[in-house]
């Protein structure tokens, strides 16, 4: 999964615009930018572990906005310990070309100290947008952890997983009142693209997208 190989499976795929949402972590969010140049929309995000374990993407205008939120996310988290490096791997920082150029010490994988209301707020600080992640899962999504969307949660919007998707699950969803959303949840080259959302856009960009999950200036969007 390095910048270059996610940028060609993008292309491979036809997919238009991509969001590179690590978790806890924005590190490697330029290099993917740097990489695909001008002929992919690469949108600058993060996966938040809440305190809660509830996964909350946050999606930006631009990398520093992403590095600014991962930073303040990476201040709660605790350090990786041996045995989390010997299970998931050392939390790789690499160039545009896929080089090294560094380690992230922190245990990326376990839960911040933020609470749900807290990351939304952080999100919303950076002027990005909040999307309750693959809500249709038991495990790690809003419904799984707390039962339900808190009513002071300002979400704006929900992702359905490529499977959802697939199974029908998505008309049900779109009972919670929110924009709807599909993304791949990739963690690997070959899930790139499974899951896609149809923009009725101008462009593929941030900006756009914001507009249409507002529903705003005949913009919209559909879960493919």
């Amino acid at each position: 999964m390095t910048p270059p190989a996610i940028v060609a499976a993008a292309r491979e795929k036809g997919l238009a615009m991509i969001a590179i949402c690590d978790h806890n972590s924005a590190g490697n969010v330029a290099a993917v930018q740097a990489a695909a140049g001008r002929g992919l929309a690469v949108i600058a995000g993060i996966e938040i572990t809440t305190a809660e374990e509830v996964h909350v993407l946050g999606l930006f205008p631009g990398a520093w906005a992403a590095r600014a939120a991962g930073e303040a996310v990476r201040a709660t988290l605790p350090d990786a310990t041996a045995a989390a490096a010997a299970r998931f791997g050392p939390a790789r920082v690499l160039d545009a070309a896929g080089r090294l150029v560094g380690h992230d010490g922190k245990l990326l994988s376990g839960a911040s100290a933020l609470d749900l209301n807290a990351a939304i707020a952080l999100i919303h600080q950076r002027n990005g947008l909040a999307i309750a992640a693959h809500v249709d899962r038991p495990a790690f999504s809003v419904l799984g952890q707390l039962g339900g969307i808190p009513r002071e949660a300002r979400f704006d919007g929900i992702e359905v997983s490529a499977a959802g998707v697939a199974a029908g699950r998505g008309a049900r969803l779109a009972g919670l009142g929110l924009p709807l959303v599909c993304g791949s949840d990739g963690h690997s080259l070959g899930e790139v693209g499974a899951g896609r959302t149809l923009l009725d856009a101008r462009e593929p960009s941030f900006g756009e997208l914001s507009l249409a999950l507002r529903g705003l200036g005949g913009r919209g969007c559909v879960c493919a």
